[in-house]
């Protein structure tokens, strides 16, 4: 079979490779050389802006013909098909468009002396070649042949996205073109819901009109705040289970006729490094306090040479899925003198009036209603408490947030980052697929990250 710079030989080529991280390594002599004439070619992009040892550049290429996509023979042999008219049908199946787009990223690092330390491939999330230039080249391996191959089709089709580039088309080309599987966008929450009232409803499960209600009170009228609270002077391992206990009440949880500490043992992660004494994980032979001692307490609290668990975690969940109640001490202070954030006058303050409080975290989209519930309960019997991100667990409430749009090479989760600041702080994402979201036409789309040539910044 011919190997022609189309969609199916790429793909066919690109399924030998792993996709995520891979370690340098030496290559044989052939492979450091196939990498060259790629390389060469994409001299004159400019680097990625924030990370100037990585370029990357968008290629459309054509699906070709049906000769490219497959041998008939082979395939009809093996099962696939009954005839051509099936193997044409499987052809326009797999590729319905007269173009495949691929994202070509290259890596190169130099030393201190300017020598090439080393050189990365990869097209999507397929690495292709991580190839370390410290030491000794190697002898051939198998794949050696496929990623020869790879880097000359590569190179091809670089080439004319390069030419576009030069010649001020590859903007218009990639706005025209790429497909909206690749892109970014945003959303309004209220435009899903009205299409989707069930989002509404999970969000609002569990959540009572009253407590909801009390939340709304709580943060429009500025008592959410930090500033705002009365710290405690002390603090106990019971204040924190009963606060804990007030929670779990709340969310009408199992057990909370159970001692305080039980209650914490039965929903919480477990790892409490060693503050009940029959926890799990690191440092649980620390051994318990006595839960009512407020010296222990800051003994335990104070002495982190036995960190590496989640005590705070207290509605065990996923890394992203779970409820945290933390516990703060505001005369905690030396890290912010030592970065010159605060003075010694400021300093002397803090250690006076400061003392312990409590913050509720659960922005994920399953438990923001048992962080709400949290919140409200231990703010409302007198403990100073703030919730994090409550204005934007309650813009997401009321629908007035923006839920972003990712590709659906990334995984919808900690994508804050990819999108700007103007529409806030969005705590959604989602993959969209426009046969099936009625919503679609609603989605606004980023603009595409712009290729530059280095000869022209």
């Amino acid at each position: 079979m011919r190997n022609t710079m189309t969609a199916p030989v790429i793909d066919r080529l690109l399924f030998q490779f792993d996709t995520g991280f891979v370690n340098a390594r030496p290559y044989s002599k052939d492979v450091m050389d196939a990498m060259e004439p790629l390389f060469s070619i994409m001299a004159d992009l400019a680097p990625l802006p924030k990370n100037d040892e990585v370029k990357m550049i968008w290629l459309k290429i054509p699906r070709g013909t049906l000769e490219d996509f497959g041998d008939f023979q082979q395939i009809l042999d093996d099962g696939e098909v009954k005839s051509r008219e099936e193997f044409e049908e499987l052809w326009h199946e797999e590729y319905p468009d007269e173009y495949k787009w691929y994202q070509l990223f290259l890596v190169e690092s130099f030393n201190k002396d300017g020598s090439l330390r080393y050189r990365g491939v990869s097209v999507g999330r397929n690495t292709i070649v991580s190839a370390s230039f410290e030491g000794d080249t190697c002898s051939a391996r198998w794949e050696d042949e496929s990623i020869i191959c790879l880097c000359s089709l590569l190179a091809e089709a670089a080439a004319v996205s390069m030419d576009l580039l030069r010649n001020g088309t590859y903007g218009r080309v990639i706005d025209e073109g790429l497909p909206y599987w690749f892109r970014k966008g945003v959303v309004k929450r209220t435009d899903v819901m009205a299409v989707e009232p069930e989002m509404k409803d999970s969000l609002f499960e569990g959540l009572s009109q009253s407590v909801y209600e009390r939340f709304c009170e709580l943060v429009t009228t500025g008592q959410n705040d930090v500033s705002l609270l009365r710290p405690m002077k002390t603090m106990t391992a019971n204040v924190f289970f009963c606060a804990c206990s007030l929670g779990y009440k709340a969310c009408n949880y199992k057990g909370t006729d159970k001692p305080l500490a039980d209650q914490y043992l039965m929903h919480a992660d477990g790892r409490d490094e060693g503050l009940t004494g029959r926890g799990s994980g690191l440092h649980r032979e620390y051994g318990s306090i006595d839960f009512d001692s407020p010296e222990e307490w800051d003994k335990w609290y104070h002495k982190r040479e036995h960190w590496g668990g989640h005590p705070w975690e207290v509605c065990r969940g996923g890394n992203s899925t779970h409820v945290d109640l933390f516990v703060h001490d505001s005369r905690d202070i030396s890290f912010a003198l030592a970065m010159g954030r605060m003075t010694e006058e400021k300093a002397k303050k803090a250690r006076e009036t400061g003392g312990y409080y409590f913050s509720v975290a659960g922005k994920a989209w399953s438990r923001a209603a048992e962080a709400v519930n949290f919140y409200v309960a231990i703010h409302d019997v007198g403990f100073p408490v703030v919730l994090e991100e409550a204005d934007e667990i309650l813009a997401r409430f009321r629908g007035e947030d923006w839920i972003g749009i990712v590709p659906h090479d990334v995984i919808p989760n900690y994508c804050e980052s990819m999108f700007p600041e103007e529409y806030g702080c969005i705590l959604d994402f989602m993959h969209v697929y426009k046969e099936e979201d009625a919503w679609f036409k609603n989605i606004q789309w980023l603009p595409v990250e712009r290729a530059k040539l280095k000869s022209k910044m």
